[in-house]
């Protein structure tokens, strides 16, 4: 079940500490994207920013891995336009894989509306964490 729409000024997600974690954010819109996560303590883990080439081409605007390193696993993941001058409706959900009892893989999906066409296509997030690495 998808959670939203709901605003981007602030989307909790739970990233177990010491798991390998990769992230990709994809823009379709004239508007400048913006994403960034940070932990608790508010330290920023990634941000990335960018528009469509064109306004209406998929365009990779940023992408990584790092450890989540947060004892609470808590992170809080913030959607706009503008560096975080206005934000995004944003609708999510977390798909988590498990055998065994033991979840393998866990990916969260955001996507965000940055206007008003609802199309939800404005920003894309793909956040997925592996409970093995290697």
């Amino acid at each position: 079940m998808s959670n939203g729409p709901v605003s981007g000024n602030g989307i909790a997600c739970t990233l177990p500490q010491g798991k390998t974690a990769l992230w990709t954010a994809t823009a379709q819109a004239t508007n400048n994207q913006f994403v960034q996560l940070r932990d608790s303590r508010g330290n920023i883990i990634f941000t990335a920013t960018g528009a469509s080439v064109d306004g209406h081409s998929p365009t990779p605007i940023g992408n990584g891995s790092f450890v989540a390193g947060d004892p609470s696993n808590n992170y809080m993941l913030y959607i706009g336009t503008n560096g975080g001058a206005s934000w995004s409706q944003v609708i999510w959900d977390a798909l988590p894989l498990t055998y065994s009892g033991t979840t393998k893989i866990s990916s969260y999906n955001f996507i965000s509306e940055d206007s008003s066409d609802q199309d939800f296509n404005d920003l894309w997030l793909s956040l997925t964490w592996f409970d093995h690495v290697g």
